[in-house]
């Protein structure tokens, strides 16, 4: 059985840059308690590790005092952020440059009067972030038929939660047209959720079978996934490689591996170990 992995997979910029932002501040803590807001990315594994190394995870209103916070890289509203201030409480923003970047958007558009449109699901943390920035006053629809259903509009600004498909966005911009006399997009799409998504398209017309390493609440691993079965039927997620089943494997002469944007590379070797036992029999 042979195993190929994805030319692009696992940690993005942004989740690289909040995990070492975390492990800085137990370094600098000087015996303070290090939190971060919410969980700093989405794999629980992961998380599991981090807080056996001291980190804990935290919500706004059990943040201890005199502790240092992490703000993770989902982002925060504005009024948590200054909640946070206001406690006197040393803040480190792991929030992903990305993530600014939509924030700072969504807020242009608000203010030069577009109707703001969000692709993307409203129960995600980023979006819940970002509807802080402009008073909760967008729509946000994850599908062509949630855009069919808005009222007419005239000036209307769409932007993207950072995990979209590309293919995913351009058919909401596509059915946005439709619905209002003027649309401005912004693309916020993440550099990195594209290479996953590219890499993984690539690779699941190549392989009998792939597995994506990633979180079951992580929405860019899910959509690796989605992408993958366009391909390869086979395409199944993963959280741990304790959940790979020999008997799925018979037969299958190349398998492949994926990952998601918060899944770590002792996780991803450690399926390819599994694999390769299975594969010596």
């Amino acid at each position: 059985m042979e195993i190929v992995l994805a030319e692009s997979l696992g940690f993005c910029m942004g989740v690289k840059r909040a995990v070492d932002m975390a492990y800085r501040a137990i370094e600098k803590a000087d015996g303070q308690q290090v939190v971060t807001l919410g969980p700093l990315i989405h794999n629980a594994q992961e998380i599991e590790r981090i807080e056996r190394d001291g980190i804990k995870t935290s919500d706004e209103n059990s943040i201890p005092e005199n502790s240092t916070v992490i703000i993770r890289a989902h982002g925060v509203t504005p009024q948590a952020l200054h909640s946070l201030k206001a406690r006197g409480l040393k803040i480190m923003d792991g929030t992903c440059p990305y993530v600014h970047y939509s924030q700072r958007k969504a807020l242009e558009l608000y203010e030069a009067g577009y109707t703001v449109v969000i692709a993307g699901d409203r129960n995600h943390p980023e979006i819940r972030g970002i509807l802080g920035y402009i008073n909760d006053d967008a729509y946000v629809v994850k599908t062509v038929e949630e855009v069919r259903a808005l009222p007419a509009l005239d000036r209307a600004g769409i932007i993207a939660q950072t995990t979209i498909s590309p293919k995913k966005y351009q058919a909401i911009i596509d059915a946005l047209g439709e619905k209002a006399r003027e649309v401005k997009v912004c693309e916020t799409i993440c550099d990195a959720t594209e290479e996953n998504q590219k890499a993984i398209r690539e690779l699941s017309a190549e392989v009998e079978m792939l597995y994506v390493i990633g979180g079951r609440h992580s929405a860019n691993s899910n959509k690796l996934v989605e992408t993958a079965r366009e391909k390869c039927p086979r395409a199944t997620l993963i959280e741990t490689a304790g959940e790979i089943n020999p008997e799925d494997l018979r037969g299958v002469g190349r398998i492949g591996i994926g990952a998601g944007a918060s899944t770590p590379d002792w996780m991803i070797q450690s399926v390819v170990e599994r694999l390769r036992a299975i594969a010596e029999g």
